[in-house]
């Protein structure tokens, strides 16, 4: 570990954060710890020239300079494009407090730079590739949808329900509302009333209500149908058939 100026060091473009504004509370209560106590952690810096690039530690560099700091502590990888780019993304998702949707901007952009796909990177960084469809496709949602995802006032599970239901901006932005006004369990009757009333216009029998419930990305989902199709079965029976079997193989 090495005390680097803070003036020495600058945001790496392939930091996966790059980009996101700072000075939320969060932030602001970093910046207060930091001043009172110091900057505990060190953060991962590479040398580029005479200057040292951020490879992770993005908050505690910007709190540190906010707080009146002249210096870090700092952690030197030697690395190069692709790596710190990586270990960038690792070392967010390996925070508990990055929320569904920045992780989902984080990893749309590795796929982007690197051109491979999230079946690729889920391999690469140790997660499944369902979990890597979540995140992404947590950017689908309406901004004010978003907002409640990364606030933590609605979870990722029923996140998805509402990516699921193909829902229209302005409803979405309705029940963020309510998730964010009138709490969580309202924002679920909300979400289980409008399920029903499209079942109602003509949606499949079943399909919706389970695709929904089980938070299926459509891949998933086309294949258990056609799965269920194949056996003469309702796909919603077939769904518990497969969960009933999966739990019966772990007894």
């Amino acid at each position: 570990m090495e005390m680097i100026p803070l003036d020495r060091i600058r945001i790496s473009a392939f930091n996966v954060r790059a980009d996101e504004p700072f000075g939320d509370e969060e932030d602001q209560a970093l910046v207060e710890s930091i001043g009172s106590f110091g900057v505990l952690q060190p953060i991962i810096v590479r040398p580029v020239g005479d200057m040292y690039e951020l490879t992770a530690g993005r908050r505690r560099l910007f709190s540190a300079r906010e707080s009146g700091l002249t210096e870090i502590p700092c952690i030197i990888k030697d690395v190069d494009d692709e790596e710190s780019m990586y270990i960038s993304l690792i070392e967010n998702i390996q925070r508990k407090d990055v929320d569904p949707v920045t992780l989902g901007r984080a990893v749309s952009q590795v796929i982007e730079r690197e051109g491979i796909s999230p079946g690729k990177l889920a391999r690469k960084i140790g997660k499944s590739k369902q979990t890597i469809h979540n995140w992404i496709n947590t950017l689908n949602l309406s901004p004010a949808m978003q907002r409640e995802v990364q606030c933590g006032t609605v979870p990722l599970r029923d996140a998805l329900k509402v990516f699921n239901m193909k829902l229209s901006p302005e409803v979405e932005d309705t029940l963020a509302e309510e998730a964010r006004v009138d709490g969580l369990e309202v924002f679920k009757r909300s979400l289980d009333r409008i399920a029903a009333e499209e079942e109602k216009r003509g949606s499949p029998k079943d399909l919706l209500i389970t695709r929904i419930n089980w938070g299926l990305v459509s891949p998933l989902f086309d294949a258990m149908v056609s799965w269920a199709d194949e056996e003469g079965i309702k796909q919603s029976e077939y769904a518990h058939k497969i969960l009933i079997e999966h739990i019966q193989s772990r007894m």
